[in-house]
């Protein structure tokens, strides 16, 4: 089956079959690595605001991509957790999968610089509470974070 295809229905149930360009506007870069980017944007179905990691699957080794964007959405979708990312949904979009993704304000470095000042130990204890609760429960599930 070529990457892509939505021919098997266990691969066809992960996947929104609207158009996420109708859905979601006001689309910012945030980030992005060799996976693709990941962006900022809003919902207009809700009042959300989402964080979207767009992954193309098309070019040199599209069957991997393919297969490791169906590996991310069945991994993701088991997450249940305070302390850990909420998933959203995934759209395919002109060769290109939309992983929507709760959006996070906050981290530690947008603090300090927001604050203009070290952070304090409780703030410290405070964060790495929730990072080790997040990774605990994903080491739970038997997997780690790289």
């Amino acid at each position: 089956m070529r990457p892509g295809s939505l021919k098997d229905p266990e691969i066809a149930e992960l996947f929104n079959k609207h158009d996420p360009e109708k859905i979601f506007e006001d689309l910012r870069e945030i980030g992005h690595g060799s996976f693709g980017a990941v962006y900022y944007a809003k919902c207009n179905l809700t009042p959300e605001i989402v964080a979207i990691k767009k992954m193309s699957y098309m070019g040199k080794q599209s069957m991997e991509k393919w297969q490791d964007i169906l590996k991310e959405i069945r991994f993701l979708r088991q997450l249940n957790h305070p302390n850990t990312i909420e998933y959203k949904g995934c759209y395919l979009h002109e060769n290109t999968a939309w992983l929507v993704m709760e959006y996070c304000v906050g981290s530690a470095s947008d603090i300090i610089e927001v604050h203009k000042r070290p952070l304090k130990e409780d703030e410290i204890s405070a964060i790495c509470d929730g990072v080790l609760r997040g990774l605990s429960y994903l080491h739970s599930l038997g997997r780690i974070h790289r």
